[in-house]
């Protein structure tokens, strides 16, 4: 597993945004993700994060919650990349709550928050 600082290309994930309906199939045919958060950025930043062509309700950052963690992915430069995953028993890591504060849930049910 990387480290959250250090981001790696996601295997196997479009060149492109997600639109929600595609985050939110991507991820609730999986048995074990709980939920999927999605942020909603500002206008600002969905400028400059959102390229032309993308869809109106494009996602570029997504949070699994799985059983046992939180996978982080953020549409970067054109790719998308695998932030890793942040454990729910790892008690030397902050709170994810403090990170999903800017985030909704776009499918499923937090059994954290």
């Amino acid at each position: 597993m990387q480290a959250m600082d250090e981001p790696e290309p996601a295997e196997g994930w479009p060149d492109r945004p997600l639109s929600e309906a595609e985050a939110k199939a991507r991820f609730t045919e999986e048995e074990a993700v709980v939920a999927v958060w999605v942020m909603d950025h500002t206008t600002d930043i969905r400028s400059v994060a959102v390229p032309s062509g993308a869809p109106d309700d494009a996602v570029v950052d997504v949070v699994v919650e799985t059983d046992t963690g939180f996978d982080m992915y953020s549409f970067t430069r054109g790719q998308w990349m695998d932030y890793g995953t942040q454990r729910k028993d790892d008690t030397e890591s902050p709170s994810m709550a403090g990170t999903l504060e800017s985030y909704r849930v776009l499918a499923g049910e937090s059994e954290s928050f």
